[in-house]
């Protein structure tokens, strides 16, 4: 009996540079240069080398796939010496992904 897949939109591979700047405490504006993983119309999981805790704003640049705007930090999961994140992309970002072309099933 195949399973339901519990997320909400279909997920497009997209591995690729992401810009990522942020405000910390004290006004402090930080950028880092991050990984995508994974884009679909909510969100997208990229991987950085520095902590962006959880519930932080982000604005963000995918240039090769004309993405910009805002997102929060919505997960955050250490792996190795990186940092696996999963951002919520704002209103307006959303209708750019729809465009890419969806990952292919996995079997399993």
């Amino acid at each position: 009996m195949p399973t339901k897949e519990p997320r909400r939109h279909q997920r497009s591979l997209y591995t690729g540079p992401v810009r990522v700047s942020w405000e910390e405490s004290g006004g402090l504006i930080k950028y880092t240069e991050a990984k995508c993983l994974v884009v679909s119309e909510g969100g997208l999981r990229m991987e950085a080398r520095v902590l962006i805790p959880r519930n932080t704003s982000v604005t963000l640049r995918v240039e090769r796939i004309n993405l910009a705007g805002s997102a929060s930090v919505k997960h955050v999961a250490r792996r190795g010496s990186k940092f696996v994140l999963g951002l919520r992309l704002s209103s307006e970002l959303r209708a750019g992904v729809l465009s890419l072309p969806p990952v292919p099933p996995t079997a399993g």
